[in-house]
């Protein structure tokens, strides 16, 4: 009986060590989750070869959308180039850069979003570039407001598009958001 009873005493010790080490994996578990998140800065970069035309509106005017590098230029200046944007979901968008030759004209640029349910839009980055007297590769960043900042894919979809005319060319554009990291 003496025997038995010592079984059960080191069967009954094993287990108390068993639920106190696991009560302290779940509560140095939670401590470490309720530490304060890092931000991850990350870039969602496309080219200009990406960018399908909005409208050709005379076919005698054309335009060229080159590789090796990739740059898209337009003789006709009422013509624009669009391309949706798969976006991480949940992401914050910080800032756009475009990378452009600055030419005799200044190039249109926007961001928008698409609330599909209601057939609405809404730009959240638009602006124009600089323009110089002898082509220039050059860049422009705008900062993206933050009430239109954060992804929503499940109610949104995103687009940008460019209008280069006159010598411009437009090469691509980088955005740049965050997620936690």
């Amino acid at each position: 009986m003496k025997l038995m009873n010592r079984a059960r005493a080191g069967h009954l010790v094993t287990l108390a060590s068993g639920i106190a080490i696991g009560l302290a994996t779940v509560g140095t578990a939670a401590a470490a989750s309720s530490a304060p998140a890092s931000t991850v800065t990350h870039h969602y970069t496309i080219a200009a070869s990406a960018f399908a035309p909005d409208g050709l509106h005379t076919t005698t005017e054309d335009y060229f959308n080159q590789w090796d590098p990739s740059t898209l230029s337009n003789a006709y200046s009422g013509r624009c180039f669009n391309a949706g944007l798969a976006l991480p979901v949940g992401a914050t968008l910080t800032s756009v850069t475009v990378y452009y030759t600055a030419g005799s004209a200044a190039m249109y640029v926007e961001l928008n979003r698409q609330e599909l349910s209601n057939h609405s839009a809404a730009n959240f980055a638009s602006f124009d570039t600089a323009t110089a007297t002898t082509p220039a590769y050059t860049s422009t960043t705008e900062t993206i407001p933050s009430a239109d900042a954060v992804v929503n894919m499940g109610k949104y979809a995103y687009s940008a598009g460019v209008c280069p005319s006159g010598t411009t060319t437009f090469s691509g554009l980088n955005i740049t958001y965050t997620q936690p990291g």
